[in-house]
């Protein structure tokens, strides 16, 4: 919990909902903690709102929520890369997180989990662990889940349950949320930061509610009726853990 880390999310909320207790608690030890924010989250509501202004909109909810974590501005890193774009700037980014990992060298980092619904946040992953190995040094990767809990039986599926499609459908979500869930071995208690992390979560305006009380502007609290958000708040935040050495040099 003493080391020095750096939070990659792969958009403006990630951070809070993955391992926002983790930081709370980090930074109540006076760890020094960065967050870099990889790309805009301008693709969230693209029919309701411009990318440009939904993507400034969420760099300043970005900026609100790290200071409710405790992380100073001066601490925070806006990338700028395009919301589900991300891929195609592949290599600028892996050379951007290389340079942050050389000048801060943190000593955890904390990234999506690959294996998940979201390309942004898997690109994430396999970036920031591209810039590990160019960087060279050693350093531990704690990766932590977003749309992975939104399987059965962490968040429960639609359909009768006399009707054999939703048997076989709830049985191979099933089968998909144990198998990832059972990946995450590294878990940090934070029951008692859960309402810092509420209130962080809460600046987060755009992804928790209705811009203007429009109904079709959809927020995290709509997902799986409300159960996939409730997965963040149990008291515990879980991690999927890899020690980087480095390589011997030739």
């Amino acid at each position: 919990m003493r080391r020095p880390a750096m939070v990659f999310a792969p958009h403006p909320d990630d951070e809070t909902l993955g391992c926002g207790g983790t930081i709370l608690l980090k930074r109540r030890l006076d760890v020094p903690v960065r967050i870099v924010f990889v790309t805009d989250g301008s693709g969230s509501h693209p029919e309701l709102l411009p990318p440009k202004e939904l993507g400034e909109l969420r760099a300043r909810e970005a900026m609100e929520a790290s200071e409710v974590l405790g992380v100073d501005a001066s601490r925070v890193h806006l990338l700028g890369f395009p919301d589900r774009f991300l891929l195609e700037h592949r290599q600028e980014a892996v050379s951007r997180v290389a340079a942050l990992l050389e000048e801060h060298r943190p000593e955890q980092l904390f990234v999506p989990y690959a294996a998940g619904e979201n390309p942004d946040h898997g690109s994430t992953c396999h970036i920031v662990h591209e810039a590990i190995r160019r960087v060279n040094r050693p350093v531990t990767v704690l990766e932590y889940a977003v749309w992975s809990w939104r399987y059965w039986p962490h968040v429960r599926r639609d359909g009768s349950l006399w009707d054999p499609r939703t048997w076989v459908r709830n049985t191979a979500s099933t089968v998909r949320g144990l198998v990832r869930s059972s990946a995450f071995r590294t878990c940090v208690d934070v029951q008692e930061v859960l309402a810092g992390k509420r209130a962080a979560l809460a600046r987060h305006t755009s992804q928790m509610e209705r811009r203007h009380g429009d109904a079709r502007w959809v927020t995290l609290r709509d997902v799986d009726g409300g159960e996939f958000l409730e997965c963040f708040f149990d008291g515990f935040e879980f991690y999927r853990r890899i020690d980087f050495n480095p390589r011997p040099i030739s």
